[in-house]
């Protein structure tokens, strides 16, 4: 499948724009975590001669050692084993196969393993399914709408992103339009790598993320996950108590802009999480600029609580890090974790299809604090 994608890329004149540098034997620029991560593995030397090194080294064989916990589970009448990827987030289904088992041309699937998922992914805030690689793009849309309406590349459809700075954009799938494409090779790398949650500079962000693996790395280019609830938990109780009434700016990227435009929303510091009302901090430096203005949040203030919460994205104890292989699918609540790519896998490829799910509720998608526990309105 990727040699499809990638064929239909070659003409591309986004794709060529980022291929010059292979074209003329430049080395990756270390100014970006793909280049730092290849300038500290390699001797050095031309780009080819760093790509051939790299190559080699990572020649590996295949094999498994150690031993894998998990807690078993039977679920309509289906023998599952959980594998927890880190205390407090993320579990990896094993036993699972979403083609046979949920019925993906039926409607009405597996009623009660939709259910027993969908409990497991508001706790876990993180699922993996391993072994999925016999999956269509069409039957992972029918998996994505057993959890929530499938939206467009970005979520909701008043802001459509269509820069041309982005591959993903320029690769349209035939019949799912709203699958996005992430390609990544040795000519034109890409990887997403800094915290972010996805679309927050949306009005109504989309609730989750459904990402398939259709070709990996043999090393290097997993996804990290970082509990939200636990990053609020984290913070001093006298900077929680100062930003609880906070309102952030989200600020789109160049690649967010949608004829020219560049998306602004506004959404609270701590966020209610609308179905297990619990708090999660709602701000991440990936898309977050500052303090809404209405606030008159002093400068120097304003500086030292961003930082505060800078310094609690991607701490050790609150991320799960999950290694890709093809047919391996992640699905995510956009509202509870942050995630970032490993950009340490050039000159390898990377193949994946991302889609982009908005919660059945419409009252629920619009971000809200209510620390009393009332609902939003």
């Amino acid at each position: 499948m990727s040699e499809a994608i990638y064929a239909e890329l070659k003409d591309n004149p986004a794709y060529v724009r980022r291929t010059e540098r292979a074209r003329q034997n430049k080395a990756l620029s270390r100014s970006t975590p793909m280049g730092s991560v290849a300038a500290a593995r390699s001797l050095g030397g031309s780009r080819s001669e760093m790509a051939a090194e790299l190559l080699a080294e990572d020649d590996l064989a295949v094999g498994h050692f150690g031993t894998v916990y998990y807690k078993p589970a039977t679920v309509a009448g289906i023998a599952l084993q959980l594998e927890p990827l880190q205390p407090s987030i993320g579990t990896a289904v094993h036993g699972l196969d979403l083609a046979e088992h949920l019925d993906l041309d039926d409607p009405d699937p597996n009623a009660e393993l939709v259910v027993f998922l969908r409990a497991l992914w508001l706790q876990r805030r993180v699922l993996a399914f391993r072994g999925q690689d016999h999956l269509s793009r069409e039957q992972m849309v029918q998996f994505a709408r057993h959890f929530g309406e499938v939206g467009a590349q970005y979520g909701e459809r008043k802001h459509m992103p269509n820069s041309p700075h982005v591959l993903g954009h320029q690769i349209k799938v035939p019949g799912i339009p709203d699958m996005l494409l992430l390609p990544s090779d040795e000519a034109a790398p890409s990887a997403a790598s800094g915290w972010h949650a996805d679309a927050t500079w949306q009005q109504r962000p989309p609730m989750a993320s459904m990402l398939m693996c259709r070709e990996a790395p043999p090393i290097g280019g997993d996804t990290c996950f970082c509990d939200c609830y636990g990053m609020w938990e984290g913070l001093p109780l006298e900077t929680k108590q100062r930003v609880a009434a906070l309102t952030a700016v989200h600020v789109g990227g160049l690649g967010h802009q949608m004829d020219s435009k560049t998306p602004t929303a506004v959404h609270p510091v701590p966020r209610t999480h609308p179905e297990t009302g619990r708090t999660t901090l709602y701000v991440q430096q990936g898309f977050v600029r500052k303090f809404a203005d209405e606030h008159d949040v002093p400068e120097d203030e304003a500086r030292k609580l961003l930082l505060q919460m800078k310094f609690q994205e991607g701490r050790p104890e609150y991320t799960c890090r999950l290694r890709w292989a093809p047919g391996t699918i992640a699905l995510w609540d956009n509202r509870a974790v942050l995630h970032t790519a490993s950009a340490d896998f050039w000159p390898h490829r990377r193949t994946m299809e991302r889609l982009t799910i908005l919660d059945f509720d419409e009252a629920r998608r619009t971000p809200y604090y209510a620390p009393s526990g009332e609902t939003a309105e």
